[in-house]
């Protein structure tokens, strides 16, 4: 008896074209996905390349939030800033404030021309008791990682019978210190602060200057021997002083604000940060890899102490950006400039032989 033997499988060829299509489309798919992302498609990341304006127009990036003015590599969503410069704009409030990506940390101003970006004071949570010889050991970081607080910041503190002690947090190298004493009598004060020349110490109030650019540090705030006005023990009204603790540019005192339990931000500048490209270690090792480099032509790579590179436009304005293609015009700066230097002279010269 002939037993029926399987049917002998057969290709079915339109199914497998299908297959092979499908997964020539996968693989065309992944290959775009691996290629070096553009302003476009550069997602949360951020761009590693030097854009031009128009790609940072054609992904639509915000120019400004609230009173503030946007220059990459700073940027709002996906391909409009490098990667580590994100920030954030929060609308929810009357007027639109900018943040640092996702920290607390508002931005005033920014400046690629100069690499500075202006931030509002920085506050310390410092709740010593009256009375109490609470000591705090505090410290802070940047909240980004390009940026580094400007050797001009001062650590600035408000309060009666205090010293504070500013260390690198790192190293533990000593930066500075200072004491803040207060006199019984408030018009006392007022006459002493008066006479002084320097707005960085006085009577109830002192500060540190950084000196140096620094991405973190620490410090000890404790009381000083000798009570809450370490001249009196009867002061007119200490023992409801508090202690104010803030990063900033400069501040002008005021008595009240022993007194008060806030710092009138009118009478503070906000410190400066120095910005720097980090992924790369230094120019040189930045300038071996041109396509993540982030000076454009007409700029100049410049080390940074702290690790890190910045750009600055040989015409040394302002108002230029070093980071976007064009964004210098260094070289005709420069050209005219000696064009102007030569005429000076010529005339300068011809003057001279006039009246000899």
């Amino acid at each position: 008896m002939t037993r029926n033997q399987p049917p002998t499988p057969r290709t079915n060829l339109p199914a497998a074209g299908a297959t092979m299509i499908a997964l020539s489309f996968w693989l065309a798919c992944l290959a775009a996905a691996l290629q070096p992302t553009s302003a476009a498609d550069a997602g949360r990341g951020g761009i590693l390349h030097t854009p031009s304006a128009a790609e940072l127009h054609q992904a639509r990036c915000p120019s400004r939030c609230g009173d503030v003015d946007i220059h990459y590599p700073f940027g709002i969503g996906p391909g409009c800033f490098r990667q580590g410069f994100e920030l954030t704009c929060d609308n929810t409030t009357s007027s639109s404030r900018l943040f640092l990506d996702n920290s607390t940390t508002e931005v005033l101003e920014l400046s690629p021309g100069e690499n500075l970006l202006g931030v509002s004071p920085i506050h310390f949570n410092v709740t010593m008791k009256p009375g109490m010889n609470d000591t705090y050991n505090m410290s802070w970081e940047a909240p980004v990682k390009g940026l580094m607080a400007y050797k001009e910041t001062g650590l600035f503190v408000v309060g009666c019978g205090v010293g504070v002690y500013l260390f690198g947090h790192d190293t533990n190298k000593p930066i500075g210190s200072c004491t803040s004493i207060c006199l019984d009598n408030k018009e006392a004060m007022r006459e002493a602060n008066a006479n002084q020349y320097s707005g960085d110490v006085g009577m109830g109030y002192c500060s540190i200057r950084m000196q140096q650019e620094v991405r973190a540090f620490g410090f000890i705030v404790g009381r000083l021997n000798g009570g809450l006005s370490a001249l009196s023990s009867q002061g007119q009204g200490l023992s409801n002083s508090s202690i104010k603790v803030f990063l900033a540019e400069n501040y002008n005192f005021h008595t009240v604000d022993i007194y008060s339990s806030m710092i009138d931000e009118q009478n503070v500048d906000g410190p400066y940060f120095r910005m720097a490209i980090t992924d790369q270690p230094n120019c040189e090792s930045a300038q071996k890899n041109k396509s993540s480099y982030a000076c454009s032509d007409n700029s100049d790579c410049q080390d940074q102490t702290s690790g890190g590179y910045s750009c600055r436009c040989r015409s040394y304005a302002d108002d230029e950006n070093p980071y976007i293609m064009d964004g210098c015009q260094g070289q005709e700066f420069t050209h005219y400039l000696g064009l102007y230097i030569k005429i000076f002279n010529s005339h300068v010269m011809n003057i001279g032989f006039k009246y000899a």
